[in-house]
């Protein structure tokens, strides 16, 4: 990674005289505290964060982010405002100061949005694989190997029924508010299925 991270900054070195321009990193980091953390590289050299540098003249040109196994790596490029590209034009270059901001908050936000995706999506598959041990134990024989049947022909098949539908029905039987010749039968069942297990049930059955 830093072995990448200098060779980018001797490359951004032999541009044109003219340009300012400075390459800072920092490994293993938080989205949320990034912008207060002294960057390492470049005119940052571990002692001034991105916020420093902005105080000093520098306007953060580009922002590229990859996931690491302990937190995020983030490399910066920075210019000052008297650099050559942003003199000829910085509307089409790259934007105003608040546009780029914009641009690196929008790569934060998508970024904060997958990690988040991804920890539902784990979360789920984990629910799943336990839910599937407690369906085939404990729902599977009324209900069908794959939720095709109604159970005591008096309910829908759970295959057939969305998340919200699911998670409704077990409150309902819960509470007592199921007038149905099975609803006696369903109400021990339902009390010890929580919101996980549920989500995990529907996931198992829609895999099916």
């Amino acid at each position: 990674m830093k072995k990448a991270i200098l060779s980018s900054m001797l490359i951004l070195s032999s541009t044109t005289i003219f340009a300012e321009t400075t390459m800072c990193f920092k490994e293993n980091a938080s989205m949320t505290t990034i912008e207060s953390t002294p960057l390492n590289g470049g005119a940052c050299n571990g002692k001034y964060t991105v916020n420093d540098m902005k105080a000093k003249g520098w306007n953060v040109d580009d922002i590229k982010i990859s996931q690491s196994a302990n937190g995020m790596n983030f490399i910066y490029v920075l210019k000052t405002a008297n650099s050559s590209t942003q003199i000829v034009s910085p509307v089409t270059v790259g934007g105003s100061q608040a546009d780029m901001e914009a641009r690196i908050l929008e790569k934060l936000v998508k970024k904060k949005e997958a990690e988040e995706k991804a920890k539902v999506e784990q979360e789920l598959k984990e629910a799943s694989i336990d839910a599937q041990h407690i369906y085939t134990n404990k729902c599977q024989n009324c209900h069908g190997t794959n939720g095709e049947k109604a159970a005591y022909n008096s309910s829908r098949p759970l295959k057939d029924l969305s998340l919200e539908d699911m998670e409704e029905y077990i409150k309902n039987y819960k509470n007592g508010k199921v007038d149905s010749s099975n609803a006696t039968i369903m109400a021990p069942y339902a009390s010890y299925l929580d919101s996980k297990t549920i989500k995990g049930i529907h996931a198992y059955l829609n895999k099916k």
